[in-house]
């Protein structure tokens, strides 16, 4: 029998805390309990599901209707003869371009077509007229109007458009239209570094590589046998990529047809819309409403996931719990989409707003459990059975991402039919108590928390016979057992698991103000609520003061050393062999320095996992990256790829980007890679970027080269020297 406190009172009578609360909680909210049913579903038979046979032909038929193409053209100004520009100058580019060359893959005639524009007009006219679906990369802007203003397509003929640019490319481009690009390639796990054709096809490792050509070429009219073999080996890879990757986005992508209405699907939606719109459609489809749009735009609310700052550098027997679709169970199980407005309280509604355990903001009708709510919780049941039964099932990342996206639309105001004025708040509120919750009770259990995230906690035992996955188990059980007795709607998906039991974990120290930028602003205009202002031999002192923590001493802002959050390594084992698992930190980053990452891979990460240790001397880094100079192909991996817009578009002419795209790029955009140092290039001042070339033909020395960012990169892993750092 386990004996603990509960608000002060020493209690025995009880089998667990679970039991001890819930007996507490009758006496006080007797009627939830009442209202309460844990609501268990039949297990699903493990079959696969397939898209009605009727659903399946239509798609079928409309695929066969697709047409793969690519234009090629040129463009002159009306009035001097002089080429256009494509990168200055678009829109013009687009308005006076004329085809000279087509190529097209038809789905009709499972055939790849090419055409001289100016020999085959009516074969490239009656390509377009025998197909209902057009795909390109960068279609929409570009291949479609240009055809269009040339004839080839009549004006008024609406295709079903696929744009694989639009589709795939990063939401930090947007269209004419303003939309940002859906980001589709991050959601299959393709890390993009630009929205071309070719880094997207090179991405993606499709078997189709876009070419190279002189595009003087296309100015021309008429072509030499030579030159048309020449465009002809070009124009078809610019096709088959589109078509690849056209075939990838149906294949990955069409397990979420079954979500939609049938004219959702037949529009491709399940794979043109954002993900957001693509839940939303689900949504309303399981209320059975017309997903329409609002004109309003939600306002920033300071309310979301809670992050806890790491209270050591290192430790080691660290257990790494993490609360199972936390969300998508908060919506489920707290019936937050019935929220109902203030004043349509009562006409028999039954009323949810809290209890003595969980707060909330809104009012939430649980007089039945809301269709969306059923709904998430059938979806996420499926998910776990899929991910135990079949985990290379399609469907178990179809509804990861479904699951996921519910929270951002029930928070959007754009989102008319499923948003409400509370829910999204009252999902993360919910969230940090749960977590807190969580945390508290652990505590009693004899664990001390020292990290945690919105839906994840890590904790270390006071007492090493409790260091046990068992009894760990056991508490996590109880108080889920608390946590479900506390809410409206308690489904049996709802658990918190132990991820890892990390053999060793390490978080990134540095000295930071006690206080951040945002608040240092407002105390040098003045003392504002919780802080106090004292004098001490004649020095002004600032005092945090729920805390009692001075925070500025004279003109001096207080810093203390604190860990950095989201960011960390740890070592779990696997089927007995150690892993490591890095979050956050700058090693991990995409831009990454090519040195920092072989430095790391080839000699620290075998020394971490032999020693279970993450930290090393600064004099051990030093030498090793001496060492590694001393190589003229490091020369090399310096490097660092940027990608530059036009010069005018920038507002800062100083700034670096702008720079190197007048150095580099008379003023254009690009992409290229550049070492920064102290010696030579065509942009930087105080600190220079010349190319790879330019380095290797003036030999530039280890002392010129600047190793700021490899520091950077390897500093989390430089051990804490506090003489050192006090004598510096």
């Amino acid at each position: 029998m386990l004996q603990f406190s509960l608000n002060g009172e020493f209690i025995k009578e009880y089998k667990s805390i679970a039991e001890a609360i819930r007996e507490t909680n009758k006496k006080n909210c007797s009627w939830m309990f009442e209202t309460s049913a844990k609501i268990n579903w039949l297990d699903l038979n493990g079959d696969i599901r397939m898209l009605p046979n009727h659903i399946q032909e239509n798609l079928d038929r409309i695929k066969s209707t697709a047409l793969v193409m690519d234009v090629e053209t040129s463009a002159h100004w009306p009035d001097s003869g002089k080429e256009i520009n494509i990168k200055t100058n678009f829109d013009d580019y687009v308005a006076n371009a004329r085809v000279k060359w087509v190529g097209a893959w038809s789905y009709k005639y499972n055939k790849y077509f090419e055409y001289n524009a100016f020999e085959n007009p009516v074969e490239i006219v009656n390509l377009f007229q025998e197909h209902g679906v057009i795909i390109g990369f960068n279609s929409e802007e570009f291949d479609c109007p240009i055809l269009v203003n040339n004839g080839f397509i009549e004006e008024k003929r609406r295709f079903l458009q696929v744009d694989c640019m639009q589709i795939l490319g990063t939401s930090k481009q947007k269209n004419k239209q303003g939309y940002a690009f859906k980001n589709r390639a991050a959601l299959m796990n393709y890390k993009l570094k630009r929205n071309s054709l070719k880094c997207v096809a090179e991405t993606m490792k499709l078997d189709f590589q876009k070419g190279d050509i002189d595009y003087k070429i296309f100015a021309k009219d008429s072509w030499t046998e030579e030159e048309t073999i020449e465009i002809k080996k070009y124009l078809k890879p610019d096709v088959m990529v589109p078509k690849q990757m056209f075939d990838r986005l149906w294949d990955y992508w069409l397990p979420f047809a079954e979500l939609l209405d049938e004219k959702f699907i037949y529009d491709l939606s399940w794979i043109k819309n954002s993900i957001a719109s693509l839940t939303y459609k689900a949504a309303c489809k399981v209320m059975n409403v017309e997903p329409t749009y609002s004109d309003k735009t939600s306002s920033f609310e300071e309310m979301g996931g809670n992050v806890i700052t790491p209270t050591h550098e290192e430790l080691k027997g660290v257990w790494y719990v993490d609360f199972a679709s936390l969300y998508p169970h908060i919506f489920a199980q707290f019936n937050l989409p019935a929220e109902i407005p203030f004043e349509e309280i009562g006409n028999g509604h039954k009323i949810w707003h809290g209890n003595s355990i969980f707060q909330v903001k809104g009012y939430y009708d649980i007089s039945s459990w809301h269709p969306l709510s059923k709904y998430i919780y059938e979806k996420l049941k499926e998910r776990i059975h899929l991910k135990k039964t079949d985990p290379k099932n399609p469907l178990v990342y179809t509804l990861k991402i479904l699951l996921n996206g519910l929270y951002g639309v029930f928070r959007s105001m754009l989102f008319k039919e499923v948003h409400t004025q509370n829910c999204g708040w009252d999902c993360c509120w919910l969230g940090q108590q749960i977590q807190q919750f969580t945390i508290d009770m652990l505590d009693e259990f004899g664990f001390d928390t020292v990290y945690g995230d919105t839906d994840s906690c890590m904790i270390i035992a006071r007492d090493e016979k409790n260091n046990n996955r068992e009894y760990v188990t056991e508490c996590l059980k109880q108080i889920v057992e608390i946590i479900q007795d506390n809410v409206p709607f308690p489904v049996d998906t709802f658990d918190i698991n132990i991820e890892h039991y990390l053999e060793y974990i390490m978080w990134p120290f540095s000295d930071s103000e006690v206080v951040d930028e945002a608040t240092r602003k407002k105390l040098k205009d003045g003392m504002i609520d919780g802080y106090t202002q004292i004098e001490e031999d004649k020095e002004k002192i600032i005092i945090e003061t729920a805390t009692n923590k001075v925070v500025k001493r004279g003109r001096s802002w207080v810093k203390e050393r604190v860990g950095r959050k989201k960011n960390y390594l740890y070592i779990y084992k696997d089927k007995d062999e150690l892993k490591t698992e890095i979050i956050g930190l700058p090693i991990k980053k995409d831009n990454a320095t090519p040195l920092g990452l072989k430095i790391f891979n080839e000699r620290l990460k075998p020394e971490i996992l032999k020693n279970k240790q993450a930290k090393f001397t600064q004099k051990y880094i030093d030498n090793i990256i001496a060492e590694y100079l001393q190589k003229k192909e490091v020369i090399e991996s310096l490097a660092i790829e940027y990608r530059v817009q036009k010069f005018d578009s920038y507002g800062s002419k100083s700034c670096i980007h702008a720079q190197i795209s007048e150095g580099y790029f008379n003023g254009d955009e690009g992409v290229i890679r550049l070492i920064k140092n102290s010696k030579l290039g065509n942009a930087g001042k105080t600190s220079k970027y010349c190319t790879i070339k330019e380095a290797m033909d003036e030999k530039l020395t280890v002392d010129e080269l600047d190793l700021e960012k490899v520091y950077n990169e390897l500093g989390a892993f430089v051990l804490y020297e506090e003489a050192l750092d006090k004598a510096k």
